[in-house]
Protein backbone atom coordinates (compact mmCIF):
# COMPACT_ATOMS: atom_id res chain seq x y z
CA UNK A 1 0.00 0.00 0.00
CA UNK A 2 1.41 3.39 -1.01
CA UNK A 3 0.61 6.78 0.53
CA UNK A 4 1.67 10.03 -1.18
CA UNK A 5 4.35 8.17 -3.18
CA UNK A 6 6.77 8.27 -0.23
CA UNK A 7 5.23 5.80 2.24
CA UNK A 8 5.00 2.11 1.36
CA UNK A 9 3.22 -0.12 3.88
CA UNK A 10 3.80 -3.87 3.71
CA UNK A 11 2.85 -6.64 6.10
CA UNK A 12 5.91 -6.48 8.35
CA UNK A 13 7.65 -3.22 7.50
CA UNK A 14 6.92 0.29 6.32
CA UNK A 15 9.18 2.37 4.11
CA UNK A 16 9.48 6.15 4.49
CA UNK A 17 11.33 7.56 1.47
CA UNK A 18 13.23 4.27 1.23
CA UNK A 19 14.03 3.98 4.95
CA UNK A 20 12.38 0.83 6.30
CA UNK A 21 11.02 0.41 9.82
CA UNK A 22 9.40 -2.60 11.48
CA UNK A 23 5.61 -2.43 11.64
CA UNK A 24 5.76 -3.93 15.12
CA UNK A 25 7.99 -1.07 16.29
CA UNK A 26 5.80 1.53 14.57
CA UNK A 27 2.63 0.09 16.13
CA UNK A 28 4.24 0.20 19.57
CA UNK A 29 5.52 3.74 19.08
CA UNK A 30 2.33 5.17 17.60
CA UNK A 31 0.21 3.16 20.04
CA UNK A 32 2.04 4.66 23.02
CA UNK A 33 1.54 8.17 21.65
CA UNK A 34 -2.17 7.57 21.05
CA UNK A 35 -2.50 6.00 24.51
CA UNK A 36 -1.01 9.14 26.07
CA UNK A 37 -3.57 11.24 24.15
CA UNK A 38 -6.44 9.06 25.36
CA UNK A 39 -5.21 9.12 28.96
CA UNK A 40 -4.90 12.91 28.84
CA UNK A 41 -8.46 13.06 27.51
CA UNK A 42 -9.73 10.86 30.33
CA UNK A 43 -7.91 12.98 32.91
CA UNK A 44 -9.93 15.93 31.64
CA UNK A 45 -13.04 14.10 32.83
CA UNK A 46 -11.46 13.45 36.22
CA UNK A 47 -10.47 17.10 36.61
CA UNK A 48 -13.91 18.26 35.48
CA UNK A 49 -15.73 16.01 37.93
CA UNK A 50 -13.49 16.88 40.88
CA UNK A 51 -13.71 20.63 40.31
CA UNK A 52 -17.19 21.10 38.83
CA UNK A 53 -19.02 17.82 39.60
CA UNK A 54 -19.66 17.56 35.85
CA UNK A 55 -18.48 14.76 33.58
CA UNK A 56 -17.03 17.22 31.04
CA UNK A 57 -17.42 20.91 31.79
CA UNK A 58 -15.83 22.05 28.54
CA UNK A 59 -16.04 25.69 27.41
CA UNK A 60 -14.08 26.58 24.30
CA UNK A 61 -14.90 30.29 24.30
CA UNK A 62 -11.94 31.34 26.44
CA UNK A 63 -10.08 34.67 26.22
CA UNK A 64 -6.60 34.92 24.75
CA UNK A 65 -5.09 35.54 28.19
CA UNK A 66 -6.87 32.56 29.78
CA UNK A 67 -5.10 30.80 32.63
CA UNK A 68 -3.87 27.20 32.50
CA UNK A 69 -6.82 26.08 34.64
CA UNK A 70 -9.20 27.54 32.07
CA UNK A 71 -7.40 25.89 29.16
CA UNK A 72 -7.47 22.39 30.68
CA UNK A 73 -11.17 22.04 29.84
CA UNK A 74 -11.23 24.34 26.81
CA UNK A 75 -9.75 21.82 24.38
CA UNK A 76 -11.06 18.43 23.26
CA UNK A 77 -7.79 16.50 23.26
CA UNK A 78 -9.20 13.18 22.00
CA UNK A 79 -10.18 14.73 18.64
CA UNK A 80 -7.19 17.11 18.50
CA UNK A 81 -9.48 20.12 18.76
CA UNK A 82 -7.38 22.91 20.26
CA UNK A 83 -9.78 25.72 19.50
CA UNK A 84 -10.48 24.74 15.89
CA UNK A 85 -14.22 24.06 16.21
CA UNK A 86 -14.71 27.30 18.11
CA UNK A 87 -12.86 29.17 15.36
CA UNK A 88 -14.69 27.71 12.36
CA UNK A 89 -18.10 26.80 13.82
CA UNK A 90 -18.45 29.36 16.58
CA UNK A 91 -19.19 26.71 19.20
CA UNK A 92 -18.89 27.62 22.86
CA UNK A 93 -18.48 24.04 24.12
CA UNK A 94 -16.65 20.94 22.92
CA UNK A 95 -18.27 18.69 20.32
CA UNK A 96 -18.88 15.96 22.91
CA UNK A 97 -21.00 18.32 25.01
CA UNK A 98 -23.41 18.89 22.14
CA UNK A 99 -23.89 15.13 21.75
CA UNK A 100 -24.63 13.89 25.27
CA UNK A 101 -22.72 16.10 27.68
CA UNK A 102 -19.50 14.10 27.46
CA UNK A 103 -20.63 10.71 28.81
CA UNK A 104 -19.91 8.82 25.58
CA UNK A 105 -16.53 10.54 25.36
CA UNK A 106 -15.66 9.33 28.86
CA UNK A 107 -16.71 5.75 28.07
CA UNK A 108 -14.80 5.88 24.79
CA UNK A 109 -11.60 6.93 26.56
CA UNK A 110 -11.83 3.92 28.88
CA UNK A 111 -12.51 1.47 26.04
CA UNK A 112 -9.91 2.94 23.70
CA UNK A 113 -7.23 2.99 26.40
CA UNK A 114 -8.00 -0.63 27.37
CA UNK A 115 -7.69 -1.76 23.74
CA UNK A 116 -4.40 0.10 23.28
CA UNK A 117 -2.92 -1.32 26.50
CA UNK A 118 -3.84 -4.84 25.37
CA UNK A 119 -2.29 -4.15 21.95
CA UNK A 120 0.95 -2.92 23.53
CA UNK A 121 1.16 -6.03 25.73
CA UNK A 122 0.48 -8.29 22.73
CA UNK A 123 3.09 -6.56 20.58
CA UNK A 124 5.63 -6.67 23.39
CA UNK A 125 5.43 -10.28 24.51
CA UNK A 126 2.40 -12.21 23.18
CA UNK A 127 2.68 -12.68 19.40
CA UNK A 128 -0.20 -15.13 19.27
CA UNK A 129 -3.13 -15.62 19.20
CA UNK A 130 -3.42 -12.76 16.72
CA UNK A 131 -7.09 -12.18 17.54
CA UNK A 132 -5.91 -10.37 20.67
CA UNK A 133 -5.33 -7.43 18.31
CA UNK A 134 -9.03 -7.30 17.40
CA UNK A 135 -10.02 -4.77 20.11
CA UNK A 136 -7.33 -2.32 19.00
CA UNK A 137 -8.22 -2.83 15.34
CA UNK A 138 -11.90 -2.21 16.07
CA UNK A 139 -11.34 0.87 18.24
CA UNK A 140 -8.77 2.44 15.90
CA UNK A 141 -10.88 1.78 12.81
CA UNK A 142 -13.97 3.23 14.49
CA UNK A 143 -11.99 6.24 15.67
CA UNK A 144 -10.50 7.18 12.30
CA UNK A 145 -13.85 6.66 10.56
CA UNK A 146 -15.49 8.95 13.10
CA UNK A 147 -12.76 11.52 12.57
CA UNK A 148 -13.26 11.25 8.81
CA UNK A 149 -16.97 11.99 9.23
CA UNK A 150 -16.19 14.97 11.48
CA UNK A 151 -13.63 16.26 8.99
CA UNK A 152 -16.01 15.99 6.05
CA UNK A 153 -18.76 17.70 8.05
CA UNK A 154 -16.52 20.64 8.98
CA UNK A 155 -14.50 20.87 5.74
CA UNK A 156 -16.74 23.56 4.14
CA UNK A 157 -16.45 25.77 7.23
CA UNK A 158 -12.71 25.12 7.38
CA UNK A 159 -12.27 26.22 3.76
CA UNK A 160 -14.49 29.22 4.41
CA UNK A 161 -12.27 30.22 7.33
CA UNK A 162 -9.19 30.05 5.11
CA UNK A 163 -10.82 32.43 2.64
CA UNK A 164 -10.79 35.10 5.34
CA UNK A 165 -7.98 36.32 7.52
CA UNK A 166 -5.89 33.41 8.81
CA UNK A 167 -4.09 34.18 12.06
CA UNK A 168 -1.46 32.10 13.83
CA UNK A 169 -3.98 30.60 16.25
CA UNK A 170 -6.14 29.24 13.43
CA UNK A 171 -3.12 27.93 11.55
CA UNK A 172 -1.81 26.06 14.59
CA UNK A 173 -5.27 24.65 15.36
CA UNK A 174 -5.73 23.37 11.79
CA UNK A 175 -2.22 21.90 11.66
CA UNK A 176 -2.65 20.13 15.02
CA UNK A 177 -6.00 18.68 13.97
CA UNK A 178 -4.79 17.50 10.55
CA UNK A 179 -1.56 16.08 11.97
CA UNK A 180 -3.39 14.15 14.69
CA UNK A 181 -5.96 12.73 12.28
CA UNK A 182 -3.30 11.88 9.69
CA UNK A 183 -1.08 10.07 12.19
CA UNK A 184 -4.05 8.03 13.43
CA UNK A 185 -4.90 6.96 9.87
CA UNK A 186 -1.26 5.96 9.33
CA UNK A 187 -1.27 4.04 12.63
CA UNK A 188 -4.47 2.22 11.66
CA UNK A 189 -3.15 1.25 8.21
CA UNK A 190 0.11 -0.07 9.68
CA UNK A 191 -1.71 -1.99 12.42
CA UNK A 192 -4.00 -3.68 9.89
CA UNK A 193 -1.06 -4.69 7.68
CA UNK A 194 0.81 -6.06 10.68
CA UNK A 195 -2.26 -8.04 11.71
CA UNK A 196 -2.68 -9.48 8.20
CA UNK A 197 0.99 -10.45 8.17
CA UNK A 198 0.82 -12.19 11.54
CA UNK A 199 -2.43 -13.90 10.59
CA UNK A 200 -0.89 -15.35 7.42
CA UNK A 201 2.25 -16.33 9.34
CA UNK A 202 0.47 -18.32 12.03
CA UNK A 203 -2.52 -19.58 10.07
CA UNK A 204 -2.54 -23.37 9.56
CA UNK A 205 -1.52 -24.53 6.09
CA UNK A 206 -4.34 -25.30 3.72
CA UNK A 207 -4.63 -28.90 2.65
CA UNK A 208 -6.05 -29.59 -0.78
CA UNK A 209 -8.58 -32.40 -0.66
CA UNK A 210 -8.89 -34.73 -3.66
CA UNK A 211 -12.08 -34.34 -5.63
CA UNK A 212 -13.70 -37.53 -6.87
CA UNK A 213 -15.33 -37.11 -10.25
Amino acid sequence: MRLFWVIAIEEFETSFCGAKLSNRFLCLFLGLIELSVVIASFLQHGYSYIKFRHVFNCHSDIPVNATWNDRILAYDVIIFDFGLMHKILGTTECVANYLDGGYMRCAWCVQHASALVLMIVVLSCIPRPVWLLWPALFMQSSFVLGMAILTMATAPKMLEAFNGSVDEELGVAVFTYCFGVGMNWLFTFILWHYYWGMESKYSPPRISLPIDL
